[in-house]
């Protein structure tokens, strides 16, 4: 799945850069962390030309802990979001160890069990 937002580096530090339309979406001054919460937040509302139906997508307050199945192991993180795409559901998901936030087909994704959702 290829994101429409992108964060890109300026000299006055990051933006949000629109693939779609090829400038920039957002101020370039913004710092990283703001620019990717900002690109997460787009992308999860917009397909490559149109905006997703409020059916397509599904914000997850608070995030749930889930596993992830990442290179044939299970990793601890957090699920903040669902889209659904032309082949199936993807959910965003945080890993605990590392902090990278990636989208996850819902094939790869699982609750956590509940010892390890209280110790996260």
């Amino acid at each position: 799945m290829t994101d429409r937002f992108a964060v890109r580096k300026t000299p006055q530090g990051h933006g949000v850069w629109d693939a779609a339309v090829n400038g920039w979406h957002s101020r370039q001054d913004l710092d990283e962390a703001a620019a990717t919460e900002l690109a997460n937040t787009m992308n999860a509302g917009h397909v490559a030309r149109e905006a997703r139906p409020d059916t397509g997508s599904r914000r997850v307050v608070p995030a749930k802990p889930v596993l992830v199945l990442v290179d044939g192991r299970w990793w601890p993180g957090h699920l903040d979001w669902w889209v659904h795409e032309n082949d199936g559901w993807y959910g965003r998901a945080t890993l605990d160890a590392s902090g990278a936030a990636s989208w996850y087909p819902a094939a790869s994704l699982r609750p956590a069990p509940a010892s390890a959702a209280r110790s996260a």
